[in-house]
């Protein structure tokens, strides 16, 4: 890295424009190369190269092919993270563009763009607990987590984000908290039962795959971070401490 350097000036601009060459794989080589050299870029004044380097990934993120958009994606979180609090007057727009591509991602893409809005709460902090920034962020999360059932693997990136945005958000999560605490409870709670008729009978059932219990976990964890004294009432209202409990009884087993 430090022989780069005094080339680096010169070499970021070059690899910005080629973010908007003609050919997909360029881009996509572009976007990687970048990302290489986000603690460079951070290090300078931000209108020198983060400012233009953010809008055109932004663009990438949003570009018409797959490959293209999951190289962006990763590499604006790989930006985020080197950026923390840089991005902060750049929200608005930022969150305009990630929540355009919950509209444009399939399948794949879309669990590179939890890890990117994730990342984003985590660098950005209590800065994202706005209402401008709520009301654009939580519907499209809210919608995905309403769409996926208890048994569907794609929980697993989302509720990752969801831990990241409630300990972001603080209190501006609480509209949203009681039913994905509730939710979060009842994961738990059928893994556990699941956990226990494995145990009693392995011939005639399958072990659970114990990492919905343990996201389901590290997002309670997030929100009892993000909300503090307003969890109490949750709690109180529900039988956690003793799942805990029963959490740290369950032994290993193959999955």
């Amino acid at each position: 890295m430090q022989g780069m350097v005094p080339y680096l000036p010169e070499l970021i601009p070059h690899l910005i424009q080629c973010l908007s060459d003609k050919k997909a794989l360029v881009r996509s080589i572009a976007c990687w190369t970048l990302s290489r050299y986000a603690h460079w870029v951070v290090s300078q004044p931000p209108d020198m190269h983060l400012k233009p380097l953010m809008t055109e990934l932004l663009k990438r993120i949003l570009d018409g092919n797959k490959r293209v958009q999951e190289a962006a994606c990763s590499a604006f979180a790989t930006l985020e993270e080197e950026a923390c609090t840089e991005l902060v007057p750049y929200l608005s727009y930022i969150l305009d563009t990630l929540v355009f591509a919950f509209g444009k991602y399939q399948h794949k893409n879309l669990l590179i763009l939890y890890d990117a809005i994730g990342t984003l709460a985590d660098s950005v902090g209590h800065h994202l607990n706005q209402p401008e920034y709520i009301q654009k962020l939580m519907p499209p999360l809210i919608q995905k987590w309403n769409e996926l059932k208890d048994e569907d693997k794609d929980l697993f990136p989302l509720l990752e984000c969801l831990s990241s945005v409630a300990t972001a958000l603080q209190s501006g999560f609480l509209p949203y908290c009681e039913p994905v605490y509730q939710r979060c409870v009842t994961l738990v709670q059928k893994t556990l039962a699941q956990a226990m008729m494995y145990t009693q009978h392995p011939e005639q059932y399958e072990a659970p795959d114990k990492d919905f219990m343990i996201v389901a976990l590290d997002l309670l964890s997030g929100l009892a971070e993000g909300l503090g004294g307003h969890v109490e009432q949750l709690v109180a209202r529900s039988n956690i401490m003793t799942l805990l409990f029963q959490c740290m009884q369950v032994r290993g087993y193959p999955t």
